[in-house]
């Protein structure tokens, strides 16, 4: 058996994976491509493509998954684990919902979570990705659905 086959053998059904990697090459194993293929598609070297393989990467540029989502013909979020798709469904919103959850203001919330106020505010106007760590704490934290 091929490294392609025994992937996919152990690995029946793609959204049982966790992380974007598998995901990406579940997808790749599946529709029977190189990762040169995909990386052309993407608009991406093969070395960067691969990295995407690797799970070196917390947060993915959607635009390059939506391209590799297309090639594969599935949505995009068959390809993003949790923290991904937090993202990609608008951080701020979750976050500004958690904090009012709360009762915070962004300077409570701020300062309870142990972040700057500037940073938070960055957040929920995505202007800055919250990063993967955080998105864990937040969790561990909510009252309400993260994902909604």
């Amino acid at each position: 058996m091929t490294k392609a086959q025994i992937f996919l053998y152990e690995n029946p059904n793609p959204e049982k994976l966790v992380t974007v990697s598998d995901r990406l090459k579940w997808y790749r194993y599946q529709n029977g491509l190189l990762q040169s293929e995909v990386a052309k598609v993407m608009k991406v070297d093969r070395t960067t493509y691969s990295r995407y393989e690797e799970n070196v990467l917390e947060a993915y540029t959607l635009d390059k998954l939506a391209k590799a989502a297309e090639l594969f013909h599935i949505d995009i979020t068959s390809l993003l684990d949790d923290y991904n798709l937090f993202l990609y469904n608008g951080q701020s919103q979750r976050i500004k919902r958690l904090r009012k959850s709360l009762k915070l203001t962004q300077s409570q919330f701020a300062k309870y979570i142990n972040t700057p106020l500037g940073t938070l505010k960055k957040w929920e106007q995505n202007r800055v990705n919250i990063q993967k760590s955080t998105y864990k704490k937040l969790l561990q934290l909510s009252t309400v659905p993260l994902d909604f």
